[in-house]
Order: C-alpha cells, then sequence, then structure tokens
C-alpha cells in the first residue's frame, strides 16, 4: 500500500485484527516480521522517516505525568525544531487552533481519557509531518473535540493519514478504506 500527500486511509477492522501493529510497523517503533516498510523512501523508524511522521497512538502513555499539558507538548516540539521561538510557536498555534488551553494548564495526570487523547493529536501534528499516523484519535472525545480534530486534518491537506478506527464517522471521512479479517 502507499499513500499519498493529502490521502486518508482508514484501517477498519475488530479488535485484534492488526491495526495497530500496521501503525506500529509505519512508525518504527515494531518490526514487520516479513517485507519492508519505507515513509518516503526511508526505512521505517530511521531518523529521517521519523522526522516526517507524526503518531497518536491508542493507549496513550508517554506524556510526563507531573508536566502540564502545555510543558509536555513544549517538550515535544523542542524535539521537532531547531529554535525555540519555532517550538513555541507551534505549540501556541495548536492550543488556538484545537482550542487547548483549558487541557494544557493541568498537569497530564489530572486530565481526562479524552482530554490526553486531544494532547496526543496535538502532539502528532507538531512540526507540520508529512505522514499522521493515528490511532483510534477521536476515542473519547466529544462532538465538538472531534470536529476541532477533523478540522485540524482538513487544514493539513498536504500529510497523509493512516487512520486506524472503530466509529463509522471517522472511517467515512477516509477516501480509502481497508478492512482487516475478522
Amino acid at each position: 500500500m502507499r499513500a499519498e500527500p493529502g490521502e486518508r486511509i482508514a484501517l477498519y477492522g475488530p479488535n485484534g485484527s492488526g491495526k495497530t501493529t500496521v501503525l506500529r510497523c509505519v512508525a518504527g517503533t515494531l518490526t514487520p516480521t516479513s517485507g519492508e516498510v519505507r515513509v518516503a523512501s526511508h526505512e521505517a523508524g530511521s531518523l529521517p522517516a521519523r522526522r516526517l511522521v507524526g503518531a497518536s497512538m491508542a493507549q496513550e502513555r508517554s506524556f510526563y505525568l507531573r508536566l502540564t499539558g502545555r510543558d509536555n507538548l513544549l517538550f515535544f516540539a523542542r524535539l521537532r525544531h531547531a529554535r525555540e521561538r519555532e517550538a513555541v510557536r507551534d505549540v501556541n498555534e495548536l492550543e488556538d487552533e484545537l482550542e487547548l488551553h483549558e487541557i494544557t494548564a493541568e498537569r497530564v495526570d489530572r486530565c481526562s481519557t479524552g482530554m490526553v487523547q486531544q494532547l496526543a493529536v496535538a502532539r502528532a501534528l507538531l512540526g507540520t509531518p508529512s505522514l499522521l499516523l493515528l490511532d483510534e484519535p477521536t476515542r473519547s472525545l466529544d462532538r465538538d473535540a472531534r470536529a476541532r480534530i477533523w478540522s485540524a486534518l482538513e487544514r493539513r491537506r498536504q500529510a497523509a493519514v493512516l487512520l486506524a478506527s472503530h466509529l463509522d464517522e471517522d472511517v467515512n471521512r477516509c477516501g480509502t478504506r481497508v478492512d482487516f479479517p475478522t
């Protein structure tokens, strides 16, 4: 399978069918048992490939719980940007775009599942990635938060999106659907 700039591909299937495994292989955090995965001609997981990918995986556990959402986003933005000024600008713009100010003011350990999910999607958007890997990006979100996430994705027309979801609403927003066996 190949994802072109701006293409939206939904991975659809039951729990345990391999959707998250595919996303992890593309992210380079898991090695496929056969074949190869490339991101813009770079081996998945290599530094050049990782620079092109933004990822929000289900069951997020990589935030620093004692830091605020904003401090977490700034930490990850600094990894994406060469200059502090660019990292701060990127976080400020995402806070405004996704209406995250109340969430980013809270320590992550005091955030609900939906709040952490919104932070994870914001982190995936840092640094203008060419490929977004989104594992159930709108789970635990209310209607308004889902709308903000999808609006942000629609504004990033240059980015390909590979999305795993059980929600028809999300799958129907994608141009291509890949069904995983039951």
